[in-house]
């Protein structure tokens, strides 16, 4: 009887240590190159009222975006990521998000930033640079906005712009993965 006893002990031990092994592992990144990738993952600003008196020609209240990590379209091109961004706006009930994800590429000398563009009927382009553990949303000349829509209706769409001043530049900081929707 004791004999059967030790032997069950040492079964829940044993299987005890190979599960913690297992979590060990799971919490762990599965590609070490998609932990290192600065671009990868979601990012919010909500404006809290004192912002928003103090810059009263920002129309935006608060963006949230996501970046999915890259498809390869070759063994020596990692592909470009996919960027998808929703808004909201002072005096409008509903969310405003991008009617499709934006294709952006690595550009600048120290592949630093990303250039990204949307096509179809809402072509637009915008660049987004690390800062820090943030991330920098910046539109510079005529040809760089977002646009993005209220659900399907395509008509009330909205371009966030450098035409505005106060759209020129945003400031997201990380944000939990299901803030993005994931």
């Amino acid at each position: 009887m004791r004999l059967l006893w030790l032997a069950g002990l040492v079964l829940v031990l044993s299987s005890t240590v190979a599960l913690h092994g297992v979590r060990a592992a799971d919490d762990e990144p599965a590609d070490e190159t998609a932990a290192a990738d600065t671009f990868v993952g979601c990012w919010t600003r909500v404006y809290d009222s004192a912002h928003l008196a103090k810059h009263p020609k920002q129309a935006v209240t608060a963006l949230t975006l996501s970046i999915g990590t890259r498809t390869p379209s070759g063994e020596s091109d990692p592909g470009m990521y996919s960027a998808k961004l929703a808004a909201k706006f002072r005096d409008k009930p509903d969310a405003y998000v991008m009617p499709s994800a934006a294709r952006s590429a690595v550009k600048g000398s120290a592949k630093d930033h990303l250039l990204c563009v949307t096509d179809g009927f809402f072509i637009g382009r915008f660049a987004l640079e690390p800062a820090a553990k943030a991330i920098k949303i910046t539109m510079q000349g005529a040809d760089q906005h977002i646009a993005v829509v209220p659900g399907v209706d395509t008509s009330g769409f909205i371009l966030i712009s450098a035409s505005n001043p106060e759209h020129s530049v945003f400031l997201l900081q990380p944000a939990p993965a299901k803030s993005c929707g994931h």
